[in-house]
């Protein structure tokens, strides 16, 4: 019995070496992205929103239609797949923005002529070439 026991073990063993053997730089990424999850707390919020999904598929149609119902889960279901897929550049260029938005809710109302005293700032220059960027990119996926 126990020797049936050991080579299960030695066999899920080797499967899982050959699978780190030929996916190795794939699961390394994999972990660290999980690890930035876990250390963020972002990981927690993903298990939180799984188990609503849970909660939701669970819940009985005289609470929720099953349309309602189906366009929750798909909701649910895009946002986890969302934050799964998003690597860790664009988790930090999203901080990023976060933290700019927060600085700039107390700001100055400028007109034209202050708009263009801004453009000599080197900071506004590089935010105004990213916008312009965005929205030709933008205005391609439309």
């Amino acid at each position: 019995m126990i020797a049936n026991h050991e080579a299960k073990a030695a066999d899920v063993l080797a499967k899982m070496m050959e699978k780190l053997a030929e996916d190795g730089d794939a699961i390394l990424k994999a972990m660290d992205k999980l690890v930035y999850l876990e250390k963020s707390g972002v990981l927690d919020e993903l298990l939180e929103a799984s188990n609503l999904l849970l909660a939701i598929k669970k819940l009985p149609e005289e609470f929720l239609d099953k349309d309602t119902q189906e366009i929750a889960v798909k909701n649910i279901e895009l946002l986890l797949s969302l934050a799964v897929s998003v690597d860790d550049e664009t988790i930090k260029f999203v901080e990023k923005l976060v933290d700019a938005f927060k600085k700039s809710k107390d700001f100055k109302p400028t007109g034209i002529t202050g708009a263009l005293k801004a453009l000599r700032d080197p900071d506004v220059q590089k935010a105004l070439g990213f916008l312009l960027e965005f929205a030709k990119n933008l205005g391609n996926k439309l």
